[in-house]
């Protein structure tokens, strides 16, 4: 007797999203926070063609390399500089969509209650107050770097040294904002403030 025939329909990209995203804790969204992430979104958006410019800079740089025997210290700075722009600005953006490192065999077994007590504190007792050392120490830091008209110390090097390193208050400005984003939800998640937004777009 032949077994029934059952219809089985398995969405790939939902169990690639689950598996990546098993530990993120999605707390409702809010007005604020709703403004902050778009605005971040745009950034991110515009950040992630550098990737595929440095893709395009690493390839020229390989092939003026070892088919013209031409090497530019200039062109290697430039990839250096994009890798940092790229991974500072994608600390933010990991914290705003919840998917930064975590201890998963601890979080996993945390009520969410639990976990967004710990994401408040962590927020508001780590990440603020590291973002505001790391800017009030960069700001100096860019200034002398612009005033001494610093430039890099190898021979045919990027000048405006300033730029990159100012790269430093611009990513963790981008920081803060996410981190105020994700505040804002765990806030509305305890507290129900500020109001959160619910799932048909009504408050």
């Amino acid at each position: 007797m032949a077994a029934p025939k059952t219809d089985f329909e398995l969405d790939l990209d939902k169990v690639e999203d689950a598996g990546a995203r098993s530990h993120a804790l999605d707390f409702p969204r809010t007005f604020v926070s709703d403004v902050l992430e778009k605005f971040l979104g745009l950034i991110s958006g515009v950040v992630n063609w550098l990737w595929f410019t440095l893709v395009l800079i690493i390839v020229a740089n390989v092939v003026m390399r070892y088919l013209f025997n031409v090497n530019y210290i200039w062109i290697e700075e430039v990839q250096w500089h994009i890798y940092a722009v790229g991974f500072m600005l994608g600390i933010g953006y990991a914290i705003m969509h919840d998917s930064h490192v975590r201890v998963d065999v601890l979080a996993a077994g945390f009520r969410k209650r639990t976990r967004a007590w710990i994401e408040l504190f962590c927020i508001v007792f780590i990440i603020f107050p590291l973002v505001w050392i790391i800017i009030s120490y960069a700001i100096p830091f860019v200034e002398a770097s612009y005033q001494r008209g610093e430039r890099s110390s190898a021979p045919g090097g990027l000048g405006n040294r300033w730029a990159i390193k100012a790269m430093i208050i611009v990513a963790f400005s981008y920081i803060g904002l996410a981190a105020l984003a994700r505040l804002l939800r765990v806030s509305a998640f305890l507290f129900s403030f500020p109001r959160p937004i619910l799932r048909n777009g009504s408050n």
